[in-house]
């Protein structure tokens, strides 16, 4: 009989932007991430002179010190609320290192900035970056139209574009835009990681593997290059080479859950269950309520023969997401190995209502029908678990064993013939 089947979650989503800056400035890469912002800032127009109140500004940015700078230029922005190059600067300073919660400010303090100065295309793409980020991606588009029709030859343009045609999953278009840009800007590490993740959506994963290759080596400090390029490796079934990149991954973002999550994962695929626990309790101590960290930790848990406390943690997650079909099922495969086969059954039976084509969930249901002696009903669900999934071998060597327990003998060889050249 197959062998009843645990499940991970690994392969979260990729990192779409470079190490946000933090308000704290201790390593040189934070206080680089302040210096390119004040690149950034240096693009945009001022329409006076610098008020006196905009140098401690400057120097906090270059400092690194983020949290101060964006304190000093809100209050500076309100007492010249007329100012709206400052506001711009604003915008921006919020935008890169303010977090979401700022975003809708971004917009407030951007959009003025345009009305006034509406052929100024860095005006326009910090704007379109604002209204995309704050859930207006339409929006976005035509400003940044607007600012190609002006500037077609900027690359920053080319890149914003193809940053929000992805965002609205239109990454075969958005591909276009950000090999436009990288004819400007080939040694560019956020348009190679861009272009992993169109490629990614597009399902070319060894393409994408080789841009995040690209990406990381170019920004090597950058701890989202690095994860990206290790989920990649992790897909095309590189697990060494996706571990040493997660690994890295990890050094540069030691306190990220959801890359602690993936090492976790390549971990465990890599026979490293023991790391892949620590990897797992890491992230369960950075998210203590999530019921995906919990339950990754709780399956791991069970690899390493810790039953009690994968059950422990198992029911934790339960009580947070009682419907998850993934916990359902890792419940229902502890049950199963206690041979409490019907309250593993029962486990089985909720999460298929909820993900009713979960190979895992159907060939565990089949394989507590076939301990019960209910082989007809076990037969039926390893037929569905053979459709979701056709080249599992022990799927169909379960189906042929099912066939001898009903006598039908004839039916049983011919299975295991076919999955001997599966």
């Amino acid at each position: 009989m197959g062998a009843p089947r645990i499940q991970y979650r690994g392969q979260q989503a990729h990192f779409r932007e470079e190490t946000a800056m933090t308000g704290a400035a201790t390593s040189g890469s934070t206080r680089m991430s302040g210096v390119g912002l004040l690149s950034d800032l240096a693009a945009l127009p001022w329409h006076q002179r610098p008020p006196a109140g905009w140098w401690p500004v400057a120097v906090s940015l270059a400092m690194g010190q983020a949290e101060s700078a964006i304190s000093r230029c809100r209050a500076l922005a309100e007492a010249l609320p007329d100012r709206l190059d400052l506001r711009a600067r604003l915008g921006v300073m919020l935008l890169r290192a303010g977090g979401e919660s700022a975003v809708q400010e971004a917009v407030d303090h951007l959009a003025p900035a345009v009305k006034r100065d509406p052929d100024h295309p860095h005006l326009r793409r910090w704007l379109a970056e604002a209204l995309s980020r704050s859930g207006m991606p339409e929006a976005a588009l035509a400003h940044l139209d607007a600012a190609l029709r002006a500037n077609p030859d900027l690359p920053e343009l080319w890149m914003a574009k193809g940053k929000t045609l992805l965002a609205l999953g239109r990454p075969e278009e958005a591909l276009l835009y950000v090999d436009a840009a990288l004819t400007g800007r080939p040694r560019s590490g956020a348009l190679w990681n861009l272009r992993g993740l169109c490629l990614d959506e597009l399902g070319r994963l060894q393409e994408a593997a080789e841009a995040y290759r690209k990406a990381a080596l170019l920004l090597r400090t950058d701890g989202a290059a690095w994860a990206n390029l290790g989920l990649a490796l992790q897909k095309t079934g590189q697990t060494a080479e996706a571990l040493r990149a997660l690994l890295k991954a990890v050094r540069l973002r030691p306190s990220d859950p959801t890359l602690l999550n993936n090492v976790g994962y390549t971990l465990l695929r890599a026979g490293r269950t023991r790391e892949a626990i620590e990897s797992y309790r890491q992230a369960s101590q950075l998210e203590p309520d999530s019921p995906l960290t919990l339950g990754n930790l709780a399956a791991a848990l069970f690899e390493g023969g810790m039953m009690a406390e994968a059950t422990r943690l198992l029911d934790a997650a339960l009580e947070r997401a009682p419907g998850d079909p993934t916990l359902l099922n890792n419940k229902g495969h502890l049950l199963l190995k206690a041979g409490q086969y019907r309250e593993a059954l029962a486990c089985f039976e909720e999460a298929l209502k909820r993900a009713p084509d979960n190979p895992a969930a159907l060939a565990n249901q089949a394989a507590c029908y076939f301990a019960l002696g209910r082989y007809e009903q076990a037969l039926n669900a390893y037929r569905l678990a053979v459709a979701t999934e056709p080249h599992n071998k022990q799927y169909l060597w379960s189906i042929g064993v099912c066939l001898e327990r009903l006598g039908r003998a004839e039916e049983a060889l011919q299975t295991y013939n076919q999955a001997l050249g599966a």
